[in-house]
């Protein structure tokens, strides 16, 4: 190369504009985890797709919604009579973490189905086995949250089913995971029954769900 094309060629270097580093999500999720491990019980903190949420502790109606449907549900699923497991496992505020999708999320009920996705280990705190289903218990703090940007990190998580109960409204709907996208499928209006899947076979009364 002569020296002119070399000097050419400099110029054009120094010339063109430096592109931006691409940032490393990974990592930046990893000090998003290490934020939130050190911050107190409240209120409750998650990271959903790599942005902070952040909501109130919840009021007793929601808790007794979720105390009612979880026992309904492991009532007819979560027990068995001999020594065998049951079918399915159902945990109160599990916290789950999926590094794929930059989240860490504390589903008011989660349950993992042990001929599908299997269980996870009973002394794990941090879940990164999905769960088959959640059921999120609106509140007014958190409803535009559970609805938005947490009913599509789920999809993404892989979870396969959705339920988001209304104890103000007294409504429940089910979402089902079509290609990582929670699409709606039933919704049961006050006082009604539901069948839904993954639970249809077992017709849950909302008037039973939800307090008075």
């Amino acid at each position: 190369m002569s020296a002119i094309a070399k000097h050419i060629e400099d110029e054009e270097r120094e010339a063109r504009p430096e592109l931006p580093a691409v940032p490393n999500f990974t990592e930046i999720f990893h000090e998003m985890e290490a934020t939130l491990e050190k911050l107190p019980d409240r209120p409750r903190v998650e990271i959903i797709r790599g942005i902070f949420a952040m909501s109130p502790r919840p009021r007793v109606r929601h808790n007794l919604t979720i105390t009612a449907l979880r026992a309904h549900l492991h009532d007819a699923f979560g027990r068995t009579s001999g020594a065998e497991a049951p079918e399915w496992l159902f945990v109160e505020e599990a916290e789950l973490k999926s590094e794929v999708t930059l989240t860490r999320v504390v589903p008011d009920i989660s349950g993992w189905r042990r001929s599908t996705t299997g269980w996870p280990g009973l002394d794990e705190s941090l879940i990164t086995l999905m769960p088959e289903w959640v059921c999120e218990v609106l509140s007014p703090s958190n409803a535009a949250t559970d609805r938005g940007a947490k009913l599509e990190a789920y999809g993404l998580m892989g979870i396969g089913w959705v339920w988001i109960a209304d104890p103000q409204e007294r409504t429940i709907e089910t979402f089902v995971n079509i290609r990582g996208q929670m699409k709606p499928e039933t919704t049961a209006a006050p006082g009604s029954v539901i069948q839904a899947p993954p639970f249809e076979s077992l017709p849950v009364r909302l008037d039973e769900i939800f307090p008075s």
